[in-house]
């Protein structure tokens, strides 16, 4: 296939090779034509080129005087022509000029001069074709600059390595063969460079070998990971002796080029001096730590210049502290009280060179200890104090032991009791002052041999350790022979165990004696009294079980002693009765309060008895329940006479009813018919008659109320109902009575309750009634209703005279008034209160009072929420 000089053009000017083709004429080389990686290689264009002599197309740089380029290249030229071959011209330095400046950019080429034949085998033209190696050629430059820079360098390495402080050496391969060894590590080795260059460097060392080393070497090959040892035991034989040897060491891998470890570079040094030395100070230390362990001692180096204290751990815990403090620290911690005590020790030290004295200190918890701080000052040599060693020792123990043996002999010294000591022959060391005075003597001296060594007595004490027992002994002034209660210890050396001494503590049983019989005759008095007692004695224990009845209850009963113990004395009250008297009992006992309660019992004669008991709580000397001690009274006359007074009122009340309603009916007829004629005074008189007759119709009614409460034939006729719907009507109904009160609801909601309506509405009358009267100078009275938990509570409270705390306990009692002057000035028999009291506990309920004298009153009272 022919190509067209077109097509060839366009393979010529594409080509990625630069090209210029030139003119072989000698005369000038012009520039034929040229490609397109020419054109960018030079930073030229292709008509600036066109024609002209490549080498004024490509002038010299004026200041390169020495490359001589365009000989070189006419040189090249004639030689292709010449021998019709390629040439190759290398590296040849041929600047570029930078367009528009008289600047030049160094480059270096390689070109290739082909010749082109004509027809006739004449050359008629050279293609030129220069590569850019500008930066093969610098790299080339830098790459022999630091060729000789290391060459340099490595001689100065050389230089350290062989003339270095430490121990340097290189071990190559697997076996670690010797390569490079510095005269430091020679001489730990105690082999010289001969000896051991080209060697595996443990068969050069035998004695290392098995020690863990080729391990770690090996570690490091591999791995390429550094190894340090510090103070490792290394065994060398060094003139010709086996010697230990301590050595610090690196392990470092040793690249034959980036990537490749061949070896590892070991840097030793020998510290066997060191470890030695360190090791003696060690011991010396721990000598020392022991020592001052063995006696609980702290140490501390204070420096006097700066203040700043080196101290043993030891130090801070007796301090209070977990670990070592500033100075500062220990300062805050000695007692205010003795601050000053510490600065006058530090003064004398500096002035006498010695330090001794004891304070206290206060721990982080408060707690106040003891120490004892010694120090010797240490001066430097223009003898000037610099410094003070020292230690410190707790003593809070030995401070509590000379404490304790104060109080001890203090107290020996004070008991009531004769307390002796006496060695293994009977002769006295130590005497108390009451021992002297109950032996009569004046001086230790004239104590002889006492009866209580007697040799049965001194066998014991010897084989067993003690004897105690009754024994008599005299005194030496009167000769009285009297009664003791002995007690010996034997007393045995700390070291032998073998017995030095005698203890010796003796009780005169006189008092004791004494005491137990006016004990028995008291007790036999107090027999003598309970048995004549008309009134029935009792005890019992916390549980509530009888421990003691008197003979009178043993009469009532007919049972014996034994059998009214425990809950023996239950078998005589009347079933119907023993109910309400258990109840009782166990609440009084749950609420430690005093216990009282009627009751009837099957007497001894065949006959029932009513009975009162009464019980008073009893509590121990450090103030817990122990029991009840109680009586129980024979209250059967007083029942008769409370039922024949029940009787009669009930009969009176009922007869003087008949006759006060007949007189109100004629004292109202006498009213109407008064009025009618006129006579208003007469009639208001009448109408003041029937007023009184209201009231006197009210306490019959009271009275009647009494008696059928009293004979338990009050009727109750209970129904569900709500309170707060009938409160306000007798609100309304009671605030037309009077005109000085304004009586005012303060009511909640509340539920239902079951209780008898009438009987309820006269509580609230009775409350009310009082309230309004007992509060004459007051303006208001408070109606309270509100429901709490599953109880109603009303309130009534005034604002009257109050009532006084001994008075507040009896108000609910039947036919109770206030007493002193107040009794005349309000009305009434003292039964309204009774009877509502009656009628709330009869439903179920609570009623009770709050009140300050002079400042008013408030009545409650509970109903039960119907459910």
């Amino acid at each position: 296939m022919n190509i067209s000089e077109e097509e060839f053009r366009e393979i010529f000017y594409h080509s990625p090779i630069a090209k210029l083709i030139i003119s072989a004429t000698a005369a000038d080389y012009a520039i034929l034509d040229v490609n397109n990686a020419y054109l960018l290689a030079t930073q030229t264009e292709r008509a600036s080129l066109i024609g002209k002599s490549v080498f004024s197309a490509f002038p010299e740089n004026p200041i390169d005087h020495f490359s001589k380029n365009n000989e070189k290249i006419i040189i090249s030229f004639e030689q292709a022509k010449a021998t019709k071959k390629p040439d190759i011209l290398n590296r040849y330095r041929y600047d570029i000029s930078i367009s528009g400046t008289d600047q030049f950019l160094e480059k270096y080429w390689t070109a290739t001069n082909t010749p082109i034949l004509d027809e006739n085998g004449a050359v008629k033209m050279i293609i030129h074709s220069p590569c850019d190696v500008t930066d093969l050629y610098f790299s080339e430059k830098r790459k022999k600059k630091a060729i000789i820079a290391i060459k340099n360098q490595r001689k100065q390495l050389y230089s350290i390595f062989m003339q270095a402080p430490v121990g340097i050496g290189i071990f190559l391969g697997p076996d670690f063969i010797v390569d490079m060894v510095n005269p430091r590590i020679c001489k730990i080795y105690g082999k010289n460079a001969m000896q051991m260059i080209g060697e595996p460097v443990f068969d050069v060392l035998p004695f290392a070998k098995g020690q863990g080393f080729e391990e770690l070497l090996n570690h490091v090959r591999i791995t390429g990971e550094t190894y340090e040892g510090m103070a490792i035991e290394v065994p060398l034989i060094r003139n010709g002796l086996l010697e230990k040897v301590y050595v610090d060491f690196v392990y470092e891998p040793f690249y034959e080029d980036e990537n490749t470890i061949s070896g590892v570079i070991v840097v030793t040094t020998e510290v066997t001096a060191k470890v030695m030395a360190m090791r003696k100070l060690e011991e010396a230390e721990e000598r020392a730590r022991l020592a001052a362990d063995a006696v609980d001692l702290g140490v501390y180096d204070l420096n006097i210049l700066n203040g700043e204290i080196i101290t043993s751990k030891r130090f801070a815990n007796i301090f209070g502290f977990e670990e070592t403090q500033l100075h500062k620290d220990y300062i805050s911690a000695i007692h205010p009280d003795d601050v000053f005590l510490r600065k006058l020790a530090h003064e004398k030290a500096i002035e006498k060179g010695q330090m001794n004295y004891e304070s206290r200190i206060i721990w982080p918890d408060k707690s106040l200890r003891w120490v004892r701080i010694e120090g010797k000052v240490i001066k430097d040599k223009k003898n000037n104090p610099i410094r003070i060693l020292g230690t410190i020792l707790d003593i809070t123990a030995l401070k509590q032991d000379k404490e304790q043996e104060k109080k001890l002999i203090t107290l020996v010294d004070n008991s009531v009791e004769l307390m002796s000591i006496f060695n293994m022959e009977g002769i006295p060391s130590y005497i108390n002052t009451a021992g002297m005075e109950l032996l009569g003597l004046e001086s230790i001296e004239k104590l002889q041999n006492l009866e209580f060594f007697q040799p049965e007595i001194l066998t014991t004490l010897i084989r067993e350790g003690s004897w105690a027992g009754k024994m008599m002994i005299h005194n030496y002034t009167s000769g009285e022979v009297f009664p003791v209660f002995n007690n010996c210890i034997r007393i045995d050396d700390n070291v032998t165990g073998k017995p030095i001494a005698v203890g010796a503590v003796m009780r005169d049983l006189r008092p004791e004696l004494s005491a137990k019989q006016a004990l028995a005759d008291s007790e036999q008095l107090l027999r003598n009294i309970t048995r004549a007692a008309p009134t029935a004695l009792w005890m019992s224990n916390r549980k509530g079980e009888i421990t003691y009845v008197n003979q009178t209850w043993i009469d009532w009963s007919g049972n014996t002693f034994q059998e009214n113990l425990l809950y023996g004395w239950m078998s005589i009250i009347l079933p119907e009765d023993l109910k309400l008297v258990v109840e009782l009992f166990q609440n009084a006992i749950h609420s430690r309060q005093q216990y009282d309660v009627e009751f009837r019992i099957d007497h001894a004669d065949g006959s029932q008895h009513w009975c009162v008991a009464l019980g008073q709580p009893q509590f121990n000397e450090i103030g817990e329940f122990s029991g009840y001690i109680g009586s129980c009274t024979d209250i059967t006359e007083h029942k008769e006479l409370q039922d024949q007074k029940d009787n009669f009122i009930g009969i009176a009340s009922h007869e003087l009813k008949t006759p006060v309603t007949s007189l109100k009916g004629y004292a109202q007829v006498l009213e109407r018919i008064l009025k009618k004629k006129g006579h208003e005074a007469e009639a208001d008189m009448m109408r003041k008659m029937d007023t009184q007759l209201n009231r006197l119709t009210s306490l019959i009614g009271d009275l009647l109320d009494v008696t059928k409460i009293n004979s338990g034939k009050l009727q109750f006729n209970d129904r569900i109902f709500e309170l707060q719907p009938m409160l306000s009507e007798l609100v309304q109904d009671l605030q037309f009575t009077t005109e000085k009160h304004t009586l005012i609801e303060n009511f909640k909601p509340t539920g239902k309750t079951y209780a008898d309506k009438e009987q309820i509405e006269q509580v609230i009358i009775n409350l009310l009634t009082n309230a309004i009267k007992y509060s004459p100078d007051a303006n208001k009275i408070i109606i309270h209703m509100e429901q709490v938990n599953d109880e109603i509570i009303v309130g009534i409270e005034d604002f009257g005279i109050g009532i006084s705390a001994e008075e507040k306990a009896r108000v609910f009692e039947q036919f109770y008034r206030v007493s002193g002057k107040m009794q005349h000035t309000f009305s009434g028999l003292g039964l309204g209160l009774y009877i509502s009291a009656e009628i709330i506990k009869r439903v179920g309920g609570r009623i009770w009072v709050e009140s300050k004298e002079s400042q008013g009153s408030c009545f409650y009272f509970s109903l039960p929420v119907y459910t």
